[in-house]
């Protein structure tokens, strides 16, 4: 018998739209961060500030690494937009290299490392129940990004300290997988960054993630 096309179109459609439920891809979260030791991507980062209704667009590279499961180093290259710049995390020190002025900067987040991790590596070594924690989670459905058919959860902080630094944290799955192929945080003042994922590689890393600037960077 032959399915007239309307209703074959029909029907695709209504099957790309169920999302997988949300105890199924944080079950996978789960289990992935069992062995989660680093993970390197190619990003596109779109940073947007509300008072100036402003968008700034980098590309560039991300290395994450969490050594024995213990504390965090991250590398992140970002170039175009205002500025080029180089992020180096570890720990609770944040180190910022500017080209351009060829200097260095140390920051000690202290106990802002946690949130700042949010920011910047959430949903990478994350378990669905640290999610589970910290966030309300819902599912928005599904939705193609870049040609991937995603998961898009809703992240709603439940610490009141989170909650004045970060509105909300939406997040795009792909089916079947269990890390994000693109990311957007929310501010309470209406600011917020898009982060899109590609080329991501889990557990390439070897050795310890380390930065060093060039020659003849100042530090401040």
């Amino acid at each position: 018998m032959k399915i007239p096309l309307l209703v074959l179109c029909v029907l695709l459609s209504a099957l790309n739209l169920c999302a997988e439920n949300t105890e199924t891809v944080l079950a996978r979260m789960d289990e992935a961060s069992l062995t989660f030791k680093s993970v390197s991507a190619n990003v596109r980062m779109t940073v947007y500030t509300k008072v100036i209704d402003e968008k700034d667009v980098q590309t560039g590279t991300l290395q994450m690494q969490r050594p024995n499961g213990k504390g965090t180093r991250a590398l992140l290259k970002l170039s175009g937009g205002n500025d080029d710049h180089v992020v180096f995390l570890i720990d609770n020190i944040v180190r910022v290299y500017t080209p351009k002025l060829k200097i260095i900067q140390d920051y000690d987040v202290g106990k802002s490392s946690d949130l700042l991790s949010q920011f910047l590596l959430l949903g990478f070594g994350s378990s669905g129940k640290e999610l589970l924690q910290s966030y309300d989670v819902n599912n928005a459905g599904t939705e193609n990004i870049s040609g991937q058919e995603t998961t898009h959860l809703v992240l709603l902080p439940k610490s009141p300290k989170v909650k004045e630094k970060l509105g909300k944290v939406e997040m795009w799955i792909p089916v079947g997988e269990s890390y994000p192929c693109q990311q957007q945080f929310f501010e309470p003042n209406g600011n917020y960054r898009i982060t899109l994922y590609s080329d991501v590689e889990i557990n390439h890393i070897k050795g310890t993630l380390d930065y060093k600037p060039p020659a003849g960077t100042k530090k401040q």
